[in-house]
């Protein structure tokens, strides 16, 4: 009876010490980092995997996360956060950090969250379509929304 309480007792302690270094990766940023960014907030939490832009935080750091299943069957949400360089941005488009420029506006990384859903759909299937270009192409600003590029003739290039 003692050994099964201690072996609980284990097994308890690792779970809580597996979601105690989980949560810690979360906003573990390099020193300096509200030299940068200001006043970090807090607040976002893994809701479904993938990669997110920290709107609250300009956009300044984003934020991996990722389901875990462990071998007992549980699961637990991982959340990874990370430090966009000096003045560029967590472009939620493309899921790279870019010049704020080149990337859609912040307030707007919301509109593509949905993006993350394609990551696992396959190889074969593209990450973006020409209804998602065109509309983030709308929103870079002094960009000028261009008609798709059309592909290369059917019986392909002459030369």
């Amino acid at each position: 009876m003692k050994l099964s309480i201690a072996l609980i007792f284990l097994s308890g302690l690792a779970l809580s010490l597996s979601a105690s270094r989980s949560k810690r990766a979360a906003y573990e940023l390099p020193d300096g980092a509200e030299l940068i960014v200001g006043p970090i907030r807090t607040t976002f939490v893994c809701s479904n995997e993938g990669y997110y832009a920290d709107i609250e935080n300009n956009c300044q750091i984003f934020h991996i996360c990722h389901t875990a299943v462990h071998a007992d069957g549980t699961s637990e949400m991982q959340h990874w956060s990370f430090l966009c360089g000096n003045q560029t941005v967590f472009n939620q488009y493309s899921f790279t950090c870019s010049n704020f420029e080149d990337s859609i506006p912040c307030a707007r990384s919301g509109d593509f969250f949905y993006l993350n859903a394609n990551l696992h759909i396959g190889s074969d299937v593209p990450l973006h379509n020409d209804q998602d270009a065109a509309n983030a192409v709308s929103m870079i600003p002094g960009r000028p929304v261009q008609p798709p590029v059309a592909g290369p003739p059917a019986g392909g290039f002459r030369g």
